[in-house]
């Protein structure tokens, strides 16, 4: 729940109520007393509040865009270059799974 994601570098908790947990509840009165204070009372508190969430969500999602460009460019360094055909190469072609597209797919169609 309070795991750092390493990809938006947020927390889920903090991305879907705008701050992170406390790991104790206050127990005594002036803890209990000074989370109270924390929480938006006003609506000028309240709107800042909603206004840092979006911020945060939106950095996420950015954080995420990039994470997944870095991820594809990764894998594809690894990757060969494609093979080039001609007319006239042979090839093969695997027809594996051919019949189970078929027999899977809907009865109005025809064998040729």
């Amino acid at each position: 729940m309070s795991t750092l994601n390493a990809s938006t570098g947020y927390t889920p908790f903090h991305l879907h109520l705008g701050r992170t947990p406390r790991m104790l509840p206050p127990l005594t009165p002036d803890g209990i007393q000074a989370a109270r204070e924390d929480f938006p009372t006003d609506i000028a508190n309240a709107l800042e509040a909603i206004v840092s969430l979006k911020t945060d969500i939106a950095d996420a999602h950015d954080a995420l865009l990039a994470s997944r460009v870095a991820q594809a460019n990764a894998a594809n360094a690894h990757r060969s270059n494609e093979p080039s055909f001609k007319i006239g190469d042979f090839v093969y072609l695997s027809t594996a799974h051919r019949r189970r597209e078929y027999l899977n797919g809907n009865n109005k169609r025809v064998a040729k």
